[in-house]
């Protein structure tokens, strides 16, 4: 499956989510916004790495993932990847409920 999220996380910046899963795991996902990160590459390194991941476990897996790479957040946290996962396979699975 595939969605989408578009949104603005309590305390911060815009972001934009394209997830495609299977079986509940991520297949392919995309993080981009407002927000910054440092270093930019170990971020990109950080977010292909989330393949494979369950989407239920998605916001402890990138800090692990983050961390394990210095990468440090302005304007967004792992919890906000991992509650707009979650809102993206709630939509996903009601499409009239206007996510």
């Amino acid at each position: 499956m595939k969605g989408s999220y578009v949104g603005k996380p309590s305390r911060g910046k815009l972001l934009r989510m394209d997830m495609e899963w299977e079986d509940g795991l991520v297949v392919q996902i995309s993080i981009r916004g407002d927000f910054f990160a440092h270093p930019e590459n170990a971020f990109d390194e950080a977010e292909a790495a989330l393949a494979g991941a369950r989407v239920a476990e998605l916001g402890d897996v990138f800090e692990r993932e983050l961390s394990a790479r210095g990468v440090t957040l302005f304007g967004l946290t792992p919890v906000d990847v991992g509650a707009a996962a979650a809102t993206i396979v709630v939509g996903a699975h009601n499409p009239d409920n206007g996510a």
